[in-house]
């Protein structure tokens, strides 16, 4: 049987002293049958004659340049012009994790017939390659329970990122599964969306993917708009639901969404601002009083959604936590999550989970 063909799409902006590594780490895969298409959005620096270098060497590279836009317009560039029968995304700053990562995506969805293949990552930086974040998720029916989407889009959340993934492409055009255009958080909320077309899921134990943690990136910035692009990726994808004749479907992701976005927007504030705790609290406040956040919030508190995850400790966190919303306690939620941060809880929690 033909093996499939693999469209590896790699938005690219300002990031001329990673991209050679990056693409690098395509080259020098394995998998026989593989394009590699290079999306500049609009980059500034020495980017684009870069991409245009590689295109010229490589005639499995194609670039196209357009306008910035943003990484969800990108990775829509790439997907229309896609010939392959798999979709692989890759940040430009980061790298795919050694030369069969693709092969072992490729043979396990074409094993499966999976419309979406999930491997393991690890992190780097400066100060070294972390251990393998395991996914710790499963197939079959699994895939159609809460627990499953509490995991995979929140506790863990390899299910929300668009990298370090093997998407089907038909899969994602006969559902009009395009990346939204948020300033962030477009992969969760695209891979949202791909869930609620309730895909064929495969999973393999290995690591595929090198993220960067890259300090310059969006994800270490402090974000304005936090509180209403959080809302927004929360109300669309209700939208999405009611569409998609599914308004009562899948209304935990909506419910957890919301609630982690407390604990975010908090962190942020606690992080980026000097104000200090006062701050955070008035902050807080806006998230919660928000119509549509308060409604989920009380459902939480009442014991909606939680009964169906795993761990039990989950379930006590987030009904507290969400009472103390609801009763418009966010002077106390601001001082635990403070104090969370003072002991370094998060840090270690994220150590123990890439075992730098």
């Amino acid at each position: 049987m033909k093996q499939p063909k693999i469209s590896v799409i790699i938005p690219v902006f300002n990031t001329e002293k990673y991209l050679k590594k990056c693409i690098n780490s395509v080259l020098i895969q394995d998998y026989p049958d593989m394009e590699i298409l290079l999306v500049d959005d609009g980059s500034t620096d020495k980017s684009p004659s870069l991409c245009d270098r590689y295109a010229k060497k490589y005639p499995q590279i194609s670039v196209v340049h357009q306008t910035n836009l943003g990484l969800g317009a990108a990775r829509n560039t790439g997907l229309a012009l896609a010939k392959g029968d798999y979709l692989l995304f890759v940040d430009s700053d980061d790298c795919l994790d050694g030369p069969y990562a693709v092969s072992r995506l490729a043979q396990k969805a074409r094993k499966t017939n999976a419309d979406i293949t999930v491997g393991c990552f690890r992190r780097f930086s400066r100060q070294g390659l972390s251990g393998v974040n395991r996914h710790h998720l499963r197939e079959g029916a699994y895939t159609l329970t809460a627990d499953f989407r509490f995991k995979g889009f929140f506790m863990y959340g390899h299910l929300a990122y668009n990298w370090g993934k093997l998407y089907r492409k038909d899969f994602l055009l006969q559902n009009n599964l395009l990346c939204p255009a948020y300033p962030f958080m477009q992969d969760k909320a695209h891979n949202m969306a791909c869930y609620a077309c309730e895909p064929v899921y495969a999973f393999i134990d290995e690591s595929v993917y090198l993220y960067r943690i890259n300090k310059e990136s969006t994800s270490f910035q402090y974000k304005e708009s936090f509180q209403s692009v959080w809302i927004s990726v929360a109300e669309d994808f209700q939208g999405f639901l009611t569409k998609r004749h599914l308004p009562e479907a899948y209304k935990d992701m909506i419910a957890f969404h919301l609630f982690f976005g407390a604990f975010f927007l908090t962190k942020q504030e606690l992080l980026f601002q000097k104000r200090g705790i006062m701050a955070s609290v008035q902050k807080l406040t806006s998230y919660g009083e928000n119509p549509f956040v308060k409604k989920y919030m009380r459902l939480l508190s009442q014991g909606s959604f939680v009964q169906e995850i795993q761990p039990f400790s989950w379930k006590i966190v987030i009904r507290a936590a969400s009472f103390l919303m609801v009763k418009q306690g966010y002077f106390f939620l601001v001082l635990g999550i403070a104090a969370l941060r003072f002991f370094q809880v998060d840090q270690h929690i994220t150590k123990t989970r890439y075992k730098f």
